[in-house]
């Protein structure tokens, strides 16, 4: 596919999603949506990428959806039906359960986990899609938060489920009613992100992260990490339990199993094949 609004690159086992709308501080289009779910299917896909950083170009990470989109909503020559993407297509989506079929639920059933680098202005659509990433990290220049109530809207996309989860309740509801923006040292107070650092130091700190993750991790084993703590937000105790049984009789019996415990007692770094 050919990206316009976003950049797409492969390097030493991460791959990195950069929102390629400068001047328009990354504002969110359906173009952006569809060529974001093409590149993170194949990143997904590639057995050559470990992991995914998604960040955004110039001085904003994603401010919202572009306004000429919002302003034909608003005098009605386009419905809001008009500017919904699908959710992931073809035989991934086939395999999904409903809870991972919405606008960025999708993200969540992803195999190789996916960090969110970012750099600044992280408003309305831009702070959704983030909730469904696997880390956040924040450059000190970042602003965070919902926006929706100071637009005449509310929250959108499944955050009312994710970002209590992340935030804690009291926090969400704060983001949430008030619109109002966060800076990166509050955001890392309330767990949005896990770690603040200077703008320069932003992407070798989050490739750092995925590199580190791509090379000494399990590719299987990470897989089903995301699958089993995802999943069990919607289960309760005894069926984790039970479906962590599983996966035990799975990894212990996988290629990668056999490459860890080798690597460990030979004092070397593990060459995980995935399987």
């Amino acid at each position: 596919m050919a990206y316009k609004d976003l950049l797409y690159d492969k390097s030493e086992r991460v791959a990195t999603v950069t929102f390629n709308r400068p001047d328009r501080m990354n504002a969110w289009t359906r173009r952006m949506d569809g060529e974001l779910r093409e590149a993170m299917l194949d990143a997904n896909n590639d057995p050559d990428v470990g992991a995914v950083i998604v960040t955004g170009a110039g001085r904003a990470y994603c401010a919202g959806a572009d306004l000429d989109g919002l302003s034909k909503i608003a005098d009605g020559s386009e419905s809001v039906d008009d500017g919904r993407s699908r959710s992931a297509e073809g035989e991934f989506a086939e395999k999904l359960g409903s809870n991972y079929r919405g606008r960025f639920s999708w993200l969540l059933a992803l195999h190789k986990p996916v960090i969110a680098a970012i750099n600044g202005a992280c408003v309305g659509m831009g702070f959704t899609h983030s909730l469904y990433f696997d880390i956040r990290i924040a450059s000190e220049r970042a602003r965070m938060g919902l926006i929706f109530v100071r637009r005449g809207l509310a929250i959108e996309h499944g955050s009312s489920w994710m970002l209590p989860r992340i935030v804690g309740v009291a926090n969400a509801v704060d983001l949430a009613i008030t619109g109002r923006l966060v800076d990166a040292q509050e955001a890392l107070r309330m767990g949005l992100v896990s770690k603040v650092v200077a703008p320069e130091q932003l992407i070798p700190t989050a490739r750092e992260l995925a590199k580190e993750i791509a090379t000494q991790c399990s590719p299987l084993g990470v897989a089903h990490a995301k699958r089993l703590i995802y999943g069990h937000l919607f289960t309760d105790l005894a069926t984790a339990m039970a479906e962590e049984e599983e996966s035990i009789g799975v990894m212990t019996r996988s290629e990668d199993f056999k490459e860890g415990v080798k690597a460990f007692l030979e004092k070397r770094a593990p060459r995980f094949s995935g399987r």
